[in-house]
């Protein structure tokens, strides 16, 4: 084999490696059906660095729910989503959800579906950042898992349908301003159940998120040093746990 042909390989499998470390939300709601209550994202599995970007909301551009189920779920109970590479199968041992060099935290937003999903619409549901006790970070249980967790619902908010999202950050280039990697989606969801009348403070995804950020520039060798902040407002309900069952839903 000539040089040439071997660095055209090389170039490949590390193009190749770069897009298997990138992870995007497939399922939800224990469907087997890929993106069935999913927001079409306009970027696959690739990250957004900007946090200023519209791309920030769910991954897109536009965003476009005509034609998205709406998954039934329980105000003050949780539902399955799952994480995977845009062109994997299920997720095995063999088969990893995103590279493990990806830490970070998981954390969650929900909206009013009727807003649009634009502008200050959004109040922070959970999120998880470094378990100390585990000495792991979120996204590595979501790895564990197969790209499992269970993302819970908050009582106290009125009935209706929402956009719920998702968002993993990678911090293993965030010891620099805009080396931060993020994952949003959006699933949709019709919420009954709650006990709540009002909404708690709203917050703008575009604007809710700075680069300096302490817990978007961050150095994660000093995680044991230095405890993380999960960045953004103060959630509603904390404690969260990513299933240990592939696959495994409650909606």
């Amino acid at each position: 084999m000539n040089i040439r042909a071997v660095c055209a390989l090389a170039a490949l499998a590390a193009v190749l490696g770069v897009c298997r470390a990138h992870v995007t939300l497939m399922f939800a709601g224990g469907s087997k059906e890929k993106y069935q209550y999913i927001v079409p994202s306009d970027m696959g599995n690739a990250p957004v660095k900007d946090v200023t970007s519209p791309e920030m909301i769910c991954r897109a551009q536009t965003i476009k729910t005509a034609g998205v189920d709406k998954l039934k779920v329980t105000a003050g109970q949780d539902f399955g989503v799952q994480w995977q590479h845009i062109n994997g199968s299920k997720s095995s041992p063999n088969w990893p959800v995103m590279s493990p060099s990806h830490n970070g935290p998981c954390i969650f937003y929900m909206s009013q579906l009727e807003k649009g999903g634009t502008g200050a619409v959004w109040f922070k549901t959970s999120q998880e950042g470094y378990d100390e006790q585990a000495k792991k970070w979120c996204t590595n249980k979501v790895i564990d898992a197969y790209g499992n967790y269970r993302v819970p619902v908050p009582k106290n908010i009125p009935n209706g349908d929402y956009l719920v999202r998702t968002e993993l950050i990678a911090l293993h280039q965030a010891t620099t301003v805009g080396g931060a990697q993020f994952y949003p989606n959006c699933v949709v969801v019709t919420v009954s159940g709650g006990t709540g009348s009002t909404l708690p403070e709203l917050y703008d995804i575009t604007k809710v998120y700075s680069p300096n950020d302490p817990g978007i520039k961050y150095d994660r060798g000093t995680v044991k040093v230095k405890p993380y902040q999960v960045p953004g407002p103060k959630p509603l309900i904390t404690g969260t746990k990513p299933s240990t069952k592939p696959g495994s839903t409650t909606p």
